[in-house]
């Protein structure tokens, strides 16, 4: 059941973006590209959160 809660998402989504009528394929290469960008995006800002100080740091040591 949560599989197709999880497609009844998606399938909305498509209905109501410019993806809706595009080839299946192109759909979900699209679907796909955003989910990884939106991953590394998230995980950089995360990584950066939680090396706030020793990046500090190094923008004052080499900094000046």
């Amino acid at each position: 059941m949560a599989k197709l809660e999880h497609m009844d998402v998606l399938t909305v989504i498509i209905q109501n973006t410019t993806l809706n009528g595009m080839p299946k394929w192109y759909q979900a290469l699209t679907l796909s590209l955003f989910t990884i960008i939106a991953i590394v995006a998230i995980t950089m800002y995360f990584r950066i959160a939680i090396h706030a100080s020793e990046m500090s740091e190094m923008a004052t040591r080499f900094g000046y």
